[in-house]
């Protein structure tokens, strides 16, 4: 999947790099990512997309939103009526094994 982010989109990507992590960058690493985190998009005719691995920023000036995934490229949508939701997940403890049941 392509990683090209548009010449549009990298001031406000810059920007999200520098407040998340504190460096000068124009490009995203690895450990940007969180394997716990996924980005859910609706569309108004009720379809949607799911991206794991996936964060997502928004551009009001541009009125655009994109959602910027490990492994699975960068997407840009209109924002128009969409719904965008961040899931993270999170794991349960593990029961004692020791406790009764």
């Amino acid at each position: 999947m392509p990683h090209y982010v548009p010449e549009r989109w990298l001031p406000r990507l810059r920007q999200h790099i520098h407040l998340t992590t504190g460096q000068e960058r124009d490009v995203l690493w690895a450990h940007d990512f969180s394997g716990r985190r996924s980005v859910r998009i609706a569309f108004p005719d009720g379809s949607f997309a799911l991206f794991r691995y996936a964060f997502y920023l928004r551009h009001d000036a541009l009125e655009e939103i994109a959602v910027f995934t490990e492994h699975c490229g960068y997407h840009y949508f209109a924002a128009g009526d969409l719904v965008v939701e961040v899931l993270e997940s999170i794991r349960e403890p593990e029961p004692d094994a020791e406790a009764e049941p």
